[in-house]
């Protein structure tokens, strides 16, 4: 039966601006870098940065310096890595974590592998951006206990290394947004992509062993797993990755 020429209509209209969509993410897209691990391909990294956010290398050794100084919390104890500490996958290994004086929070750090292709952050969703996950924990009490932006701002103005680092990278004084930039863009060089289940998604019969493949059978049929954790060349994180992504339809995400 063929839908009335109305519902047509709409359909093509739908599909027409998810085409555009798709077109101007393209245009508007950072330029992947050329040593991409075979997990993640260059559509996926397009999907999910902007231009306007490229983690170019100023900014992100900028990034880096912020992401590990103490000097963000109130008290100097606490940093970025001190909850998502590269020696355990970017988590602290603890059942909760802990921010100034001891503080205990509610979760424990997920880890930000990957981060960058996330359709929300934290555990709960409630940041949408790398940029605005990056805040929060400044400012939370138990975390990094910073009391607002304006005391993060002129803390770090009161640091000379800091000033003559944002007037080079930015162009400007210390602020607050940029100083999310700056560590989101570090963040967006942690990813990873060279497991054996990236190389034999890529291509790699080998790389699994024959009860892997059968389990992989069995994820994909019977099992049904996919059904909420579809992992394939182009989406191999086996979740739903940036809101771009999560907005094509499927015809189009199927054309990488």
């Amino acid at each position: 039966m063929r839908p009335p020429s109305g519902v047509a209509l709409s359909l093509a209209v739908l599909l027409f601006a998810q085409a555009g969509q798709a077109q101007t993410a393209a245009k508007e897209a950072a330029p992947p870098p050329a040593d991409l691990p075979p997990g993640v391909s260059a559509a996926l990294w397009k999907l999910s940065i902007p231009a306007s956010l490229a983690p170019t290398p100023e900014r992100v050794l900028l990034g880096e310096k912020l992401f590990n100084d103490q000097r963000l919390s109130v008290d100097d104890t606490v940093s970025c890595a001190t909850c998502h500490d590269a020696r355990f996958g970017f988590t602290d290994a603890k059942p909760v974590s802990e921010g100034v004086k001891g503080q205990k929070v509610t979760r424990n750090s997920p880890t930000i592998l990957n981060a960058l292709f996330s359709a929300s952050q934290f555990w709960d969703g409630r940041a949408s951006t790398l940029e605005d996950q990056t805040k929060l924990p400044i400012l939370n009490p138990r975390e990094m206990g910073m009391p607002d932006e304006a005391a993060v701002v002129a803390k770090v103005k009161a640091i000379p290394e800091y000033v003559r680092d944002f007037q080079k990278v930015f162009g400007h004084e210390v602020n607050f947004d940029d100083l999310a930039t700056a560590i989101a863009a570090f963040e967006r060089t942690l990813y990873s992509g060279n497991a054996r289940f990236d190389r034999f998604i890529t291509g790699d019969a080998k790389a699994l062993t024959a009860a892997e493949r059968r389990g992989w059978a069995l994820f994909n049929g019977k099992a049904r797993c996919n059904s909420c954790h579809a992992g394939n060349v182009v989406s191999p994180l086996f979740r739903l990755t940036s809101w771009r992504w999560r907005r094509a339809s499927p015809s189009w995400a199927a054309s990488w």
